[in-house]
Parts: structure tokens; C-alpha cells; sequence
């Protein structure tokens, strides 16, 4: 072999060793390079990891300070800044995280007036007070998270509903005559709609339960569909409920039922399925057993009594009263004598007298307080706050005794708000003359209105032609004997539906439309379902117990017939959605505000 030929072939292999240690290098750098990216997207990934952990650590921090916070508001509504700092988080499982900072702090002094804009109780006013929850936890390789929650406990006017019921009292709706109630309704607890003879709701329907198309007693008898308008202003027919799908076919799961109620009717009926929460009686923690709800609700009437404490007293109406009727005297709140013995009308009729009658509904007679609004005003006694608390002495379950108000039509023009523990018997027209003496009528100006009360264990209706018929004398004369009489009331109520059943039938309530109990024969001779008179009732009716003093059912136990119903032209007194009645009650919910990370 020749040199030609050797050389050539020393140089090619010189020229592979070269690309070969390039090509080592390159491998080498671009394994190097994804041993980096490896552990970089590792360091990445754990980092990742640890601030997710840490999130959800803070997130848990969060959900454990709104629940204290909410604890700590039940048991007291003005807990002090102090307290609100002693507050602290569940401990965390994990003993890598651990929390950095917590704070629940209020972040303004006083509760400041808005309006709800969302949610199931858009368009409500009420009382806001704004507080923040804050957590940050650390976590390890310096991981952090850090949440802050805005939380507004909002005090909502009870006297905003057509119809409010608390929970452990159904809310049964079957009304007959037809009838279109204006204005809110809702249920703390399950809501039951079924249409007698024409049904139909104007206003927002919410339930913290859930919305069932039959009556609690009768769960396979539905009736006709009750109608409900859309957020349109057009009725449709509540065809389905929370449990049954279309025309009560077969049973459909929650959301099917949630989609179909905001589909059609644009988010004027809803309940559980779609959040909503209970308003809860404002009744501190201590003194509020949720296994009896309308026990303790009861309490908001009752007298008081040594040992309240004072957020009990915050709830009582008694403490609140400018003028305390106990039997025929009357107090301030320092126990002073008002003298009201010596309030007397020109023939000698006293503005606080002692009186008795028969009721036949309990099957017993009455003793009761009669005030007369007209000659207690005129003798300069009615109360400036616009508070009266009258109870009888002698009170308590089933012991004959209540409270009767006559001569109500024309009340403080500043308003008046009248509440006792016992019954409410209100004789004739009620708050039926404006400010200025005249009656009230459709096109009454609000200005001239006047915003009023009553609440009591129960309320009954005594027409105008208690009164003037005398039926106190009537003794225990069959009711046909008692014909009634036109009569109006223009009032907010709190009262309570009677706890034992109707005609035997378990949990029966005798139903919303016979809230107000009537002694006398409304129908007098018409033929059903129609009645000769009207009891034309403007308000807002709020049952949040069961009456525990005036106990007899709807229908009297030994089957003999007392009363017949009324025409019942009810209507949402619109007048409160700018003036309310003197006292009126607050309702709590809670509200999410603002949420934000780091």
C-alpha cells in the first residue's frame, strides 16, 4: 500500500474523534440541562405543592373564623372589639403548616342602612355590620398563604315579609276563598303550597327548606297548581316541586329542580337547593334551643323576669315598652306609677278596665285588660317611644287570660306598636284613620300613614259588631247568634299558630290563611266558599312560635262548628318598606362580601 493511500485515511479517523467528543459534550450539556429543568420544575412542583397546601390551610383558617364569628354574634350581637381579638382558628392536622397571623376584627363601629342587591333576598333593607376574617399560614420551603374574608351581619326589619315563619312552625298555604297575597314569603323551615280555589302569589317565595305542592298532612293529595310570577310580572304554575318533576311524574334529583324553579320563574321561588338561609329570631345563643325553635322564639313576648341577661333583654319587647300594663295599672320602665287608673271618659268609662267574656274556641271564659286606645291617647298616656306592654298577672298556659284592645282605629301619629305574652283579643276596625284623622284609603299618601304593631301568643279578630251587638252578654250561645261585620286592621303581627291537629290530622296548623282566629259567623248565610263580610287586613304577618296560651286547635275538639272565615283581601303593607312600626324586630343573616388572596 502506498503513503497516498494511508494518509487520507489517518486524517478521517482524526475527523471523527472530533465530532464524536462534540458530540459527547453536547449530551453531556443538554443532560446536565434537563437535570436542571428537572429539578427546577421538581423545586417548581413541591413549591407549588407546599403554597396550595398552605392556601387550603388558610382557606380552613377562614371558614373557622367566620364560624366563631358567627358563634360569638348569637351568644352576643355587641361583643367588644376586645373579645373579637381572642379569637382563634381550629389547629391545623398537619404539623408542616402552621398559621402566621389570624385576625377577626369589625371593621366599622356602627351598623350603617343598605339594600340586599343579590341573592334570595334582593331588594330587602336592612342594618349592615361589616367585619374581616384574616389567616396566613407558612408552610415549608417558606411557602405562605395569606386569605382575607369580608363578612356583614345583616339585621333584616322583620315587617319586609307578607309571611315569615320561623322554624319548627310549617308554613302551610291553602287558601279558600281565592286569594292573591302580595308581597315576600318565606320559611325558616319546609314550605308547603296547594291551591283550594284560586291561588296566586305576587311576591318572592323563599324557603330555607325545601318547596313541596301538597299539604303536610295530605302528602298525596296536590290539587291544582298554585301560580307564582315570573320576573316578568306573568303567573306560571308551579307544576313541580323540590322532590317531583314535571306534573309530579317521577321523582328528579336537586339540581334538575333548582334549574327548572330559575328557568321559570326567573329566581322568584327558591330554597335550599339554591342557598338559602334561615333568618334567625333574634334571640342570643344561650337562650335559643334549636330542638324547641318556637319555644324559644317565644321569649320576644314574654314579660320580663329576674335573671334575663342582658342580651335577653336586648330580644324582649318588655324592655323596651315606654308604657308596662300589668292587670289595670300602669309603669314606665323605672316602676314608676302612671296613674292610668285615673284615665277616665267623661260618663266614668276607665281607658283600662278589667272585663270578661266567653270564648268558644277555647271553651272557657276570658279574663282580659281592655284598653281603649282613643281615651288612653286623650289623657297624654300613650308612650313617646310608641312601645306598650300589657300582660295579665295572673297569665300563663291555658289560664283564661289576655289582653283586648277597642276604639283602635285612630292611633299615635308617630305610630304605636302593642305587644304581650298573653292573646290579643283587637275589637273592631284597627288603625283604619291617618294622620290626619281621615280614613285611609288606596291613594292615602304613605307621608300620612301610620306604621303599627301587634304581637302577642295569638291574635284574634273580634269584628265590629262585637261591640255594638254585645256580644260579651252572648255567653256560650251558638256562633250563628254572632253574625261579624265588615272590619279592618292595618298592622304588622307576630303571632302564633296553634301546635296541636286539625280534625285529628297530625301537624296540621290550621294553615296560614286561618292565622287570625275569628269568634263569630262571617259567612252568615253564604253559601261556600263564599262569606257575607271581609276582614281586610294590610300588614305583615311573622309567625315564629306556637301559642302556648291560647292552645285550642283550629277546629274545636267536641266537632261542634264556632266560626265561619272571612272574605280575606290580605295584602303586604307597603307602607314598611319606608316606615316601620315602633320595636320592630330584626332578623340576622349573614352575608359574603369581598375575598381576596395575599
Amino acid at each position: 500500500m502506498s503513503r497516498e493511500t494511508i494518509h487520507p485515511m489517518k486524517e478521517q479517523r482524526g475527523v471523527v474523534l472530533v465530532v464524536a467528543l462534540l458530540v459527547l459534550t453536547i449530551l453531556s450539556v443538554l443532560g446536565l440541562a434537563f437535570l436542571t429543568t428537572a429539578r427546577t420544575e421538581d423545586t417548581i412542583a413541591v413549591n407549588y405543592r407546599n403554597h396550595t397546601a398552605a392556601f387550603y390551610a388558610a382557606e380552613a383558617g377562614i371558614e373557622s373564623g367566620v364560624a366563631s364569628l358567627k358563634a360569638t354574634l348569637a351568644a352576643n350581637p355587641k361583643v367588644p372589639d376586645a373579645d373579637l381579638a381572642k379569637l382563634a382558628p381550629a389547629p391545623l392536622t398537619d404539623p408542616n403548616y402552621a398559621f402566621d397571623a389570624f385576625q377577626v376584627r369589625r371593621i366599622r363601629p356602627t351598623a350603617y342602612a343598605t339594600t340586599l342587591t343579590s341573592g334570595p333576598y334582593a331588594g330587602l333593607n336592612g342594618f349592615a355590620t361589616p367585619y374581616e376574617v384574616s389567616a396566613t399560614v407558612i408552610g415549608p420551603r417558606g411557602s405562605r398563604a395569606r386569605l382575607t374574608q369580608r363578612v356583614d351581619y345583616m339585621q333584616i326589619p322583620l315587617f319586609q315579609f307578607m309571611a315569615l315563619y320561623g322554624r319548627g312552625v310549617d308554613l302551610e298555604i291553602a287558601p279558600a276563598p281565592p286569594a292573591v297575597l302580595t308581597g315576600r314569603i318565606h320559611a325558616n323551615g319546609n314550605l308547603y303550597l296547594k291551591e283550594q280555589l284560586d291561588t296566586k302569589f305576587d311576591g318572592y317565595i323563599t324557603s330555607a327548606g325545601n318547596v313541596y305542592r301538597y299539604l303536610k298532612p295530605f302528602p298525596g293529595v296536590r290539587g291544582q297548581n298554585v301560580e307564582i310570577k315570573d320576573a316578568s310580572g306573568a303567573y306560571q304554575a308551579l307544576n313541580f316541586d323540590h322532590e317531583y318533576d314535571y306534573d309530579f311524574q317521577n321523582k328528579w334529583s336537586e339540581s334538575d329542580w333548582m334549574k327548572a324553579a330559575l328557568s321559570k320563574f326567573g329566581g322568584r321561588l327558591q330554597d335550599s337547593a339554591m342557598g338559602v338561609q334561615e333568618i334567625r329570631p333574634p334571640i342570643p345563643s344561650a337562650a335559643y334551643d334549636p330542638n324547641k325553635p318556637d319555644v324559644s322564639s317565644h321569649q320576644l313576648i314574654e314579660r320580663g323576669v329576674a335573671g334575663d341577661t342582658p342580651e335577653l333583654k336586648d330580644a324582649k319587647m318588655y324592655y323596651d315598652a315606654g308604657l308596662i300594663i300589668a292587670d289595670e295599672k300602669g309603669y314606665d320602665q323605672s316602676g314608676t306609677d302612671m296613674k292610668i287608673e285615673n284615665c277616665k271618659s267623661g260618663s266614668g268609662a276607665k281607658a283600662v278596665e278589667k272585663k270578661k267574656f266567653y270564648d268558644p274556641r277555647e271553651m272557657m271564659d276570658i279574663t282580659v285588660t281592655e284598653i281603649d286606645m282613643a281615651l288612653l291617647n286623650s289623657c297624654g298616656l300613650m308612650p313617646k317611644n310608641g312601645i306598650i306592654y300589657a300582660y295579665r298577672t295572673g297569665g300563663g298556659p291555658k289560664k283564661g287570660e289576655g289582653i283586648r284592645l277597642k276604639n283602635g282605629s285612630q292611633l299615635p301619629s308617630t305610630g304605636l306598636t302593642v305587644a304581650s305574652e298573653n292573646p290579643v283579643y283587637v275589637m273592631g276596625d284597627y288603625n283604619t284613620k291617618d294622620k290626619n284623622g281621615n280614613l285611609r284609603t288606596a291613594t292615602t299618601p304613605s307621608t300620612d300613614l301610620i306604621p303599627a304593631a301587634l304581637m302577642g301568643d295569638a291574635i284574634y279578630v273580634l269584628s265590629n259588631n262585637w261591640e255594638k251587638k254585645g256580644y260579651d252578654t252572648k255567653g256560650k250561645d251558638d256562633f250563628s247568634k254572632r253574625p261579624a261585620a265588615d272590619t279592618t286592621v292595618n298592622a304588622a303581627v307576630m303571632l302564633g299558630p296553634h301546635a296541636e291537629s286539625e280534625l285529628g290530622v297530625p301537624n296540621g296548623n290550621g294553615y296560614f290563611e286561618n292565622i287570625f282566629r275569628f269568634l263569630e259567623d262571617w259567612r252568615a248565610g253564604g253559601a261556600y266558599p263564599d262569606s257575607t263580610y271581609t276582614f281586610t287586613y294590610n300588614g305583615s304577618i311573622i309567625s315564629l312560635w306556637h301559642s302556648q296560651q291560647a292552645t285550642a286547635p283550629f277546629a274545636r275538639p267536641d266537632g261542634k262548628t264556632y266560626r265561619t272565615p272571612p272574605r280575606r283581601p290580605w295584602s303586604y303593607d307597603t307602607l314598611f318598606d319606608t316606615q316601620l312600626p315602633p320595636g320592630t324586630p330584626m332578623g340576622i343573616i349573614y352575608t359574603r362580601g369581598q375575598w381576596s388572596e395575599g
